[in-house]
């Protein structure tokens, strides 16, 4: 039996044609048509073991079933056969239009793909949505370390920009782990940007700096300010400094030595 008769006689097992339609379609094909006792019973041999293979009570399959002629002609002409179909509604997909599941063919979205993101919490997408992040190869695992992360409410466009800007979900987990109170999703972006590295802001709280503004941390690296360094100070005596005295020391390349050389001679003369 061809590939092609076996679509059809996959979509007449599961009741998507009638019998009359499923004898044009294998017209179409050039094929003999099926036989009188096929015709009757509507259940050859062929059809019988179709309908084991497809599953689901016929009544189901019948309610799910909305192709015409002219869809099983257009999934045929894109070789989208029955188990690619079901494998959509498997996935949650089960109210999908002919038009709909060739577009997803076609940009092959696999179902397990579809599967994945499912069981990642990610439903309720439109098929342009499913197909974009199909497209930025977008993996339903990461979306899990997102959520252990805290981010269990992130949007759609949300998770297209993480991928955008090439974030590691591993990267939201150790900024987590470091315990920054109030940062924004925007905020989490910039800091990727700035190549901020959770390590880093950890080590500026340790030697002192515990009450940080997001601006200040920005600030702080982009001045090239090594934690090390203001622990160093702090040893030399500097104990009170201010921010803006830290990036200032810093720029000017003041060595940590030097001031506490001139801290331990220092007399007043007065």
């Amino acid at each position: 039996m061809s590939e092609e008769r076996t679509k059809v006689l996959e979509m007449l097992a599961t009741g998507k044609i009638t019998i009359e339609q499923a004898n044009q379609l294998i017209a179409v094909l050039g094929e003999e048509p099926l036989s009188e006792g096929t015709q009757g019973s509507n259940r050859s041999k062929d059809t019988r073991e179709l309908v084991q293979e497809f599953g689901g009570p016929p009544q189901e399959a019948q309610e799910a079933a909305r192709f015409t002629l002219d869809h099983i002609i257009k999934l045929s002409e894109r070789e989208i056969d029955a188990g690619y179909i079901k494998a959509l509604r498997d996935a949650g997909l089960t109210y999908l239009t002919t038009e709909q599941i060739i577009e997803l063919h076609d940009h092959d979205v696999d179902t397990s793909y579809l599967a994945r993101m499912r069981k990642a919490g990610v439903t309720g997408l439109s098929i342009e949505q499913i197909i974009e992040l199909s497209e930025h190869d977008i993996d339903p695992n990461d979306l899990l370390k997102l959520r252990k992360a805290g981010l269990t409410d992130l949007t759609f466009e949300q998770i297209i920009e993480l991928s955008e800007h090439d974030i590691d979900p591993n990267y939201f987990l150790k900024l987590h782990k470091v315990g920054i109170p109030g940062l924004t999703f925007d905020q989490v972006i910039e800091l990727s940007e700035h190549d901020i590295d959770p390590a880093y802001i950890k080590q500026l709280r340790e030697v002192g700096l515990t009450d940080l503004t997001f601006e200040q941390i920005i600030k702080l690296s982009e001045h090239d300010v090594d934690p090390a360094y203001i622990k160093q100070l702090r040893e030399a005596g500097l104990t009170d400094l201010t921010f803006k005295q830290i990036i200032e020391l810093s720029e000017r390349e003041v060595d940590p030595a030097y001031v506490k050389a001139l801290q331990g001679g220092f007399t007043d003369d007065r």
